[in-house]
């Protein structure tokens, strides 16, 4: 029976599974994004349509992302707070959007507004699914009572052992978001270069390694997973797709070969994460070794 006493909010760029979301159900911030000159709010799932928006995608469709004022978040906490709980805020890296700091002044304020209250804010320091195994283990904490502190604090001592490795189809998709630049983009499309991705410990999107092929990407990806998961027996593996489900299938059968997930999410990736990445994206993301940016 979960502890009443404060209520657990994140954000749907976590990609949390959808059935998960109902398991437990908690409340969370449905980020928005523009497709098509219409403004939309990611509901992770219940009622998007994946294909349509990838679809689109291809077709020349260039969405684009934004995010909500801090009195967005101060309405969204307060009637916790009014009602005598506590808060605990989930939330995505602070280094991907301007939501984290807007995030932040409204809490600064519920602050002020309510000092008898708790009002606790988390910097996963991660995104989409790498935050999402992160969020697993919080809702279960959460679920079997443990105090605020505690689900808190296990989230921020254990972020660097949240692995994501993902891999884009189209480079030209990450030199719109800045990530690479024109001539980049145009010299590994030239040569089929496909770029490793991952998510460093200070909550940034970088490159990790590159790839000649899709075929070889793809299989990067899974050894990078086998080196790094640990005690899959009791771990969890999201393969997350932008509308490419064989290749998510078949990297999970690469995997299989060398581990066993005690439960694997086959998903698509959310229209917030994939307006940057782009159609045939592909990721594996699980808890394993803690990262050492180092190495």
């Amino acid at each position: 029976m979960k502890n009443t006493n404060y209520q657990l909010v994140t954000d749907s760029n976590s990609d949390l599974p959808l059935e998960l979301l109902k398991k437990y159900n908690i409340p969370f911030v449905p980020m928005p994004y523009t497709l098509e000159d219409e403004e939309h709010f990611y509901d992770l799932g219940e009622t998007f349509k994946f294909k349509s928006f990838f679809e689109k995608v291809r077709n020349g469709a260039m969405p684009s992302t934004s995010t909500y004022p801090p009195n967005y978040y101060e309405e969204l906490l307060r009637p916790y707070l009014e009602d005598g709980k506590d808060v605990l805020f989930i939330a995505f890296s602070s280094e991907l959007s301007a939501a984290f700091s807007f995030l932040s002044a409204a809490a600064s304020t519920l602050r002020e507004e309510f000092p008898e209250r708790t009002l606790r804010i988390v910097n996963t320091l991660r995104i989409s699914a790498p935050m999402a195994v992160l969020l697993i283990e919080a809702l279960k904490m959460y679920d079997t009572g443990k105090p605020l502190d505690e689900v808190a604090d296990w989230v921020e001592n254990n972020y660097k052992r949240a692995h994501g490795y993902f891999t884009v189809d189209d480079l030209n998709h990450l030199k719109r978001g800045g990530r690479i630049s024109s001539t980049q983009a145009m010299m590994g499309s030239m040569m089929q270069v496909k770029p490793i991705l991952t998510i460093n410990n200070e909550g940034k999107i970088v490159s990790l390694e590159k790839a000649k092929g899709r075929k070889k990407a793809i299989r990067r990806i899974m050894e990078l997973t086998v080196a790094n998961a640990e005690d899959c027996e009791n771990n969890t593996l999201i393969i997350l797709h932008a509308d490419c489900e064989e290749d998510a299938n078949k990297l999970l059968d690469m995997i299989k070969v060398h581990c066993t997930f005690k439960k694997v999410y086959i998903q698509f990736i959310g229209p917030v994460i994939g307006a940057h990445c782009g159609p045939n994206t592909l990721a594996a993301c699980f808890m394993g070794k803690e990262i050492n940016d180092g190495d």
